[in-house]
Parts: structure tokens; sequence; C-alpha cells
């Protein structure tokens, strides 16, 4: 026997000792072969694929909560608007806060830091 009728017998005792449901299942395959290509490309793109719906889902969520922290952000910086707008009003309180926060004072003055 040739390698190749070796070969033929051997696939055709493989597929008489094959089980019917896989033989069956490969019929279908066979018969359905555009949908099976069409499922397993789907299967690729959804599961596998660089921007799968995962980690699609996981961006949306992401998207979601930075939005959330922009407004609060944005609620932030509006109160700050809003005491600079003060601080500007009253010399008085800028000095204040000038000399206690930031350790500023005049040219001619002299400071004396006292602590405990």
């Amino acid at each position: 026997m040739c390698h190749v009728e070796f070969f033929f017998y051997l696939r055709k005792v493989n597929i008489i000792v094959m089980n019917d449901s896989i033989g069956d299942i490969i019929k279908w395959i066979g018969k359905h072969k555009y949908l099976f290509v069409t499922l397993a490309f789907l299967a690729i793109l959804i599961l596998f694929d660089e921007n799968n719906l995962i980690k699609h889902f996981h961006n949306q969520r992401e998207i979601i909560t930075l939005k959330s922290e922009i407004s609060d952000l944005k609620e932030q910086h509006d109160e700050l608007v809003k005491k600079i707008d003060e601080l500007d009003k009253d010399v008085d309180v800028m000095e204040k806060v000038a000399r206690e926060k930031y350790g500023m004072h005049l040219e001619n003055e002299d400071i004396f830091i006292i602590e405990d």
C-alpha cells in the first residue's frame, strides 16, 4: 500500500468510526457554511477584536464617571470664582488672606512670627 492509499483508508475508517452527532454537526456546517463563517466573524469582532464590546462598555462607563467628575469640578470652579469676586470687592479681606495664608507683607513692614 502506498502512502496515498493508506491516507484514504484511514480517512474512510475515521469517517465510519466518527460519532453520528459529530457527523451531523459537520453536515450542518457544510450546508450552512456562509452562516457559520458570518457567526465566526461576528464572534471574533465581539470577543477578540481590539475594540470589542467589553472594552466598549467599559469605556462608556468611564465616560459617564468622567462627565460627573467634570460637572463637580465646574461647580467647584463657580464657587471659587464667587470667592475671588468677593475678595476683589473687599480689599481688607484680600490683605488678610494674603498675610495669613501666604505670608505676604508690605515693603515697609517687619513680620514677627511667634511660635508656641
